[in-house]
């Protein structure tokens, strides 16, 4: 009877009725057992449908943090923003798929600075030389890039 349980791309690459089957099982264990879910995915659809929170990542560091409600209402960093520009919705009319700008930066030589910088449509000189600190921006939605200190000063 674990407490915690973390699920690693526990969907990816499964057809969607088998996804179902398990997302509707992993909710079932969630609110019968009080368990703690970490569920890490690439799926954002996914992950609005089982959690609670999210923490957003990119090159292994966290680049927002908040409710999923919240994070999809108000997306704050640069990345989020592109990446939920991207989420498939179901609307009348077509609509152009615009693949992030710039190659993904190598995990085990980063760029100095903020990670994200070299594909940032608003990366700034300051981006490419400091690491923007995680700070709240609303209660309890917190984000990483150096815009939101321009916007508080």
């Amino acid at each position: 009877e674990p407490s915690v349980l973390v699920a690693d791309e526990a969907v990816s690459g499964l057809d969607v009725s088998t996804q179902a089957q398990l997302l509707t099982l992993l909710r079932g264990l969630q609110r019968d057992m009080g368990l703690t879910l970490v569920f890490i995915t690439h799926d954002l659809g996914v992950a609005s449908y089982l959690c609670e929170e999210i923490a957003i990542m990119y090159l292994g560091r966290v680049v927002e943090e908040a409710p999923v409600a919240e994070v999809f209402a108000r997306p704050n960093h640069p990345y989020t923003q592109q990446l939920l520009a991207e989420v498939p919705r179901i609307r009348p009319g077509k609509r152009r798929f615009a693949a992030m700008k710039g190659e993904l930066p190598s995990p085990l030589d980063p760029p100095k600075g903020c990670h994200f910088h070299p594909r940032c449509p608003m990366a700034r000189e300051r981006c490419r030389v400091e690491v923007p600190k995680r700070r709240e921006i609303a209660p309890g939605h917190s984000s990483a890039c150096h815009l939101n200190d321009q916007q508080a000063a």
